[in-house]
């Protein structure tokens, strides 16, 4: 990826840079990085501003361990995995909170703006392991193996969540699920 119109972004250097002591470096990452992690965890949580300092706690956390990094050629799994970390640790002490249901004239919306409004709302009744899966595979087009990373789960159990979201998306959504 280009950081504007320099060279293209190689993620191992900067961390050479950024473990040799360049900590003014770390930025180029965030920069890279920042709206990629921003968005997926938005989706997660469902909540823009706690989005934006669940994003900050991520590359705070990214910062303190990168010399625990073992293979850089992985940084982007090793960063969704701190991310995914943060969002679940969120979800977990919002256990108790409860969303509205999705209206039937949302689920027939007929414009692109109201159908992904209607796509946003019915991922908050996917399970949390469903969601993160989905919002994974359709929204950053990464690979399954490399969401098993994230979950710490195998491929098997990553592709029976994203199926079993795409189900219950369909069923909350009729025509206008994902295929």
């Amino acid at each position: 990826m280009k950081l504007g119109g320099l060279k293209p972004v190689d993620d191992r250097k900067i961390i050479e840079r950024v473990l040799n002591g360049d900590t003014e470096a770390f930025n180029l990452l965030v920069r890279h990085w920042e709206k990629p992690i921003y968005n997926f965890i938005v989706r997660m949580i469902r909540d823009r501003d706690e989005a934006m300092d669940l994003c900050q706690d991520a590359f705070m956390k990214a910062y303190r361990e990168l010399n625990t990094l073992k293979d850089r050629d992985r940084f982007s799994s090793w960063l969704y995995r701190i991310a995914h970390n943060t969002c679940y640790s969120k979800l977990r002490k919002d256990a108790g909170k409860t969303f509205v249901e999705l209206a039937p004239e949302t689920r027939a919306a007929g414009n692109p703006v109201e159908s992904r409004l209607a796509v946003e709302k019915a991922l908050q009744h996917l399970s949390d392991d469903q969601r993160e899966v989905v919002v994974l595979k359709v929204f950053h087009s990464l690979k399954f193996d490399e969401i098993a990373v994230i979950q710490a789960a195998p491929v098997s159990t990553v592709k029976s969540r994203l199926y079993m979201g795409f189900e219950k998306l369909r069923s909350i959504l009729g025509d206008q699920s994902p295929r």
